[in-house]
């Protein structure tokens, strides 16, 4: 018999080929012999939305929110479909829950002109549920800070204190800036900033510093290598 990674395996292999009748079988399988599986009716539910069952989707979603309260992917997918119009339901495109195909250089450090930053007083999941990695924002500079809003001027979040003072300085001065939404969860958001072009004022001055270095703690190195040397045992 089978075991339920290899379906998994296999599951996995015939959604990577958009082979999706194939998926919903394998997936169905790992599900019949693992009601609990969460991963596979994750899986499911992906496989149903591009063959146009919504329905279904929509009901795995809730079931997998049953098993976990707080599965981010059930529930920003499930919001996702809930707020289709009634009628295009039936037919909805196959990009509603997109898969994100995204340049491996999109988020290429550059020292000084690129940065990730994890975001404060985001807005709530309702907002970040609908967010994608790779997504388009901007930089809002307001009097104090500088916010984060997606391409439809919706509020995302606000830079940190430090990071919105040197900012403000430099965009009022006529730098300009790429935003990129880097990660998502249910109360955090990372971005990935670039410098795009220094104004005159401030031209010879990198828009990021490097972070500080940190230098490692000797008795935690110890305790590492101690439990390294108990596994080998």
């Amino acid at each position: 018999m089978i075991s339920t990674s290899n379906l998994s395996k296999n599951a996995i292999e015939s959604a990577l080929s958009h082979n999706w009748k194939d998926a919903v079988s394998l997936n169905e399988s790992i599900i019949e012999m693992d009601p609990s599986n969460i991963e596979g009716m994750l899986r499911l539910a992906y496989a149903h939305i591009q063959l146009q069952n919504i329905e279904k989707a929509k009901k795995l979603y809730r079931k997998v929110l049953l098993l976990d309260k707080y599965c981010f992917v059930a529930q920003k997918n499930l919001n996702k479909l809930s707020a289709l119009p009634k009628r295009s339901k039936k037919t909805v495109q196959k990009s509603t829950v997109k898969q994100t195909k995204m340049s491996p250089n999109l988020f290429l450090e550059e020292p000084g002109k690129t940065k990730s930053v994890n975001l404060i007083n985001v807005a709530p999941i309702s907002v970040l549920s609908q967010l994608e990695n790779g997504d388009n924002a901007y930089l809002c500079i307001k009097r104090h800070s500088v916010e984060v809003r997606d391409e439809n001027k919706v509020y995302l979040g606000v830079l940190p204190d430090d990071l919105s003072f040197r900012l403000l300085r430099l965009m009022q001065s006529g730098n300009t800036y790429t935003v990129i939404i880097k990660s998502t969860d249910k109360k955090s958001l990372s971005v990935f900033l670039r410098e795009n072009k220094r104004g005159k004022r401030f031209k010879n001055q990198p828009s990021f510093l490097p972070n500080s270095i940190e230098f490692a703690d000797p008795v935690k190195e110890v305790k590492k290598c101690q439990v390294s040397e108990d596994e080998f045992e």
